[in-house]
């Protein structure tokens, strides 16, 4: 029985095909600091589709990590001064004190969530987030989403697949 979701999934599985591992870990690097689609929705499907579970997590942290201090590279050294012309002083200078007292946790958490990432690299990079604590919270963060994004795809995706094509 097709579904709404059938093209994405055959997508994903052309994708997934031609690409493997390295179309996971472009797509995690690209996500972390540009791209607008999550790179749970490859994992999944990736893992579905028969991906190592493992390999995938480790492959996908790896590229997000280095996308994310692609972003952080772009914040520091271009977006304070597009920030300011963005945002009031007053507003600006408060989000930094409140970036530089909750970095380390709103990294953290956006990288374990769907919050966008991209936009916490940067502003890691824009605010002068401390590049250890920043790392430590990317890492952390993007391979516990990771882990159970390959491993809920892998456990539970192939019955999924199988309903919806």
């Amino acid at each position: 029985m097709a579904t709404i979701f059938t093209g994405l999934i055959l997508w994903t599985q052309a994708f997934i095909t031609q690409w493997g591992l390295f179309g996971t870990f472009l797509v995690a690097v690209l996500e972390s600091f540009i791209f607008p689609v999550p790179t749970a929705v490859i994992i999944a499907p990736s893992t579905a589709l028969g991906l190592d579970p493992f390999a995938t997590t480790a492959v996908a942290t790896f590229g997000s990590v280095i996308g994310a201090f692609v972003g952080y590279a772009l914040g520091h050294y271009l977006g304070h001064p597009v920030a300011k012309r963005l945002f009031k002083k007053k507003h600006l200078d408060r989000f930094e004190r409140w970036f530089g007292r909750y970095g380390a946790w709103v990294v953290l958490i956006a990288a374990f969530t769907p919050l966008p990432f991209k936009v916490i690299t940067w502003c890691s990079g824009i605010f002068g987030l401390d590049i250890k604590k920043f790392a430590a919270a990317s890492v952390i963060g993007r391979f516990c989403q990771f882990a159970i994004a390959a491993y809920v795809g892998n456990l539970v995706g192939p019955f999924f697949l199988g309903m919806m094509l």
